[in-house]
């Protein structure tokens, strides 16, 4: 899909490991990297959505999920 930059390619990567963990992300082409004019007219087609969700996310949820991880969830609500 294309980046809100515009220019950005992004690939979406998801799978699970050799030892069990699952992963979700993005792979990032940019200009002049090996197969970016490839997937360039692809990614025009579909971009990146900046919609807010249907379903807001639940911070309650959230911080339970980011504090199992190990992770300190007040990190990820200060703005």
């Amino acid at each position: 899909m294309l980046a809100e930059d515009g220019v950005t390619v992004l690939l979406h990567l998801r799978g699970r490991t050799e030892d069990g963990v699952y992963y979700s992300g993005y792979e990032e082409f940019r200009p002049g990297d090996p197969e970016y004019d490839e997937m360039l007219p692809a990614a025009r087609e579909n971009p990146i959505s900046t919609e807010e969700p249907e379903r807001p996310v639940d911070a309650a949820t959230l911080a339970a999920i980011l504090q199992d991880s190990g992770l300190d969830p007040d990190e990820f609500t200060k703005e």
